[in-house]
């Protein structure tokens, strides 16, 4: 392969969007777009066929190991759905997630950590937005994670550093316990929970200077409304 994808920024951005091309997460123009390049970018075409693979993979894992596989989820929601008032299941979902994600990915060979900030960016954003709808549903019995209720939220916006591994982007939404409700955006990047309306402009503030003092992971970050 060679740099042309990370020195062209539009290439990289069609980069960051393969993950959730491989997992049908998608927006239809994006997936227009995407589907152009692979079929002139042998580069870029590469790449998907390693993300695929590493998620293939993952699944496997995720069996042998007892970590949620792609229909755990799926059935959570539905036993959500039959006991909407189960304590500590949020809490429980999040906590045992995040830190199979960060030492799953941490322990991959060389080949697949090229790819996996990426691909673990992805996987948080689907377990972010699966969850919040799990808190939503607990908490109204009828609403999604796309429609909120209104200021119960405190976000930033952020971008990862092109180098950022896996594990340390996982480690990252731990200690923050932080979870990704949206993107990546067409500009790559992701609008992020940090907490609930409780907590001050200047308490969010000091959150993001925090965040962006880990350079090794955070290309950039800033309060979101």
């Amino acid at each position: 392969m060679t740099d042309a994808i990370s020195s062209d920024p539009k290439r990289a951005e069609l980069e960051l969007l393969l993950p959730f091309y491989a997992n049908g997460r998608i927006s239809a123009v994006d997936k227009i777009r995407v589907e152009a390049a692979l079929a002139v970018d042998a580069d870029l075409a590469q790449r998907l066929d390693i993300i695929r693979d590493d998620m293939a993979e993952t699944t496997l894992l995720n069996e042998s190991l007892g970590a949620p596989s792609p229909g755990a989820l799926d059935r959570l929601m539905a036993g959500v759905d039959a006991e909407p008032r189960r304590l500590g299941l949020l809490a429980t979902t999040k906590g045992g997630f995040v830190n199979w994600l960060g030492t799953l990915l941490a322990s991959q060979p060389p080949r697949r950590l090229a790819y996996a900030g990426a691909a673990a960016c992805a996987l948080i954003a689907f377990q972010g937005v699966a969850l919040t709808s799990i808190a939503l549903r607990e908490n109204t019995g009828f609403e999604t994670a796309s429609v909120p209720s209104q200021s119960s939220e405190r976000y930033v916006l952020l971008s990862f550093a092109s180098d950022a591994r896996a594990g340390d982007i996982a480690s990252f939404f731990k200690r923050f316990d932080a979870s990704v409700v949206d993107g990546p955006r067409a500009n790559g990047f992701f609008k992020v929970r940090v907490g609930d309306a409780s907590l001050t402009q200047a308490q969010v503030d000091a959150i993001a200077a925090r965040m962006k003092s880990e350079a090794t992971i955070v290309r950039f970050v800033a309060p979101a409304p």
